[in-house]
């Protein structure tokens, strides 16, 4: 958990000085919302594992760059929590009610177009995104049994390429590089306000390796979102 607060505590300084260049620079927003991020599981046999959804902070700053007309392109930098419940299985299948927060810096690249409506802006976006897992920490209703040690209902989220190298109490995610596709639909406010719903489908297969070996497994992010956000 320590570790946790001090990845968010580094991403705080860093939007503080990036916005401090930003904003010498052009004008630039800040956005925070709420995710509701789940994980499409298919195991080595191929069949889909049963998940749920989660919900975690989306919070950092965007920015408009003008292209021509009603079209823009919109750059952020953004940290995200994602995860997923099961309500058994998670951990080595022995977990209860097993519930997952993942921490993610993530950069995404929207096109938006930007027409007039009535004195604001409609917002009509899609494109690529590309993140990164830094960490995080799990939780179950019931103790965990791995061989003859007994792990108590909680610990940390690592990301790895390689899952089979870890420690007691730590759960692998996947591997720490996700990309994929968003798209986004809102309205701008006069008054320098937006809302804005958003949708993820992720492309990057986070199974990782076990033991150096390839597995036949499939692990993707998916997830949805509302959003605020505020013009400087």
């Amino acid at each position: 958990m320590k570790k946790n607060k001090l990845h968010f505590t580094i991403f705080l300084l860093t939007l503080i000085a990036t916005f401090s260049i930003a904003k010498s620079q052009t004008k630039v927003g800040i956005k925070a919302g709420v995710n509701f991020s789940n994980m499409m599981i298919i195991n080595e046999n191929g069949n889909k594992e049963n998940t749920q959804s989660t919900p975690g902070i989306l919070l950092g700053l965007t920015s408009d760059i003008s292209i021509i007309g009603d079209f823009y392109i919109q750059p952020a930098i953004l940290y995200s929590s994602k995860g997923f419940k099961q309500e058994t299985g998670g951990f080595y299948g022995s977990a209860t009610n097993f519930e997952v927060k993942a921490e993610y810096i993530e950069v995404p690249i929207n096109m938006l177009y930007k027409p007039r409506l009535n004195g604001g802006h409609l917002l009509l976006g899609a494109g690529p995104y590309i993140s990164y897992g830094t960490g995080g920490n799990w939780k179950s209703d019931t103790d965990i049994l791995i061989g003859d040690i007994r792990i108590k209902g909680e610990g940390n989220v690592a990301f790895r390429n390689d899952g089979s190298i870890r420690n007691d109490a730590e759960y692998t995610y996947g591997r720490p590089l996700d990309y994929g596709l968003n798209a986004t639909l809102g309205y701008e406010y006069p008054k320098r306000l937006s809302l804005q719903f958003n949708a993820q489908v992720g492309l990057a297969n986070l199974e990782p390796k076990f033991g150096g070996t390839e597995s036949k497994g499939k692990l993707k992010n998916t997830g949805f979102g509302i959003s605020l956000g505020y013009k400087f």
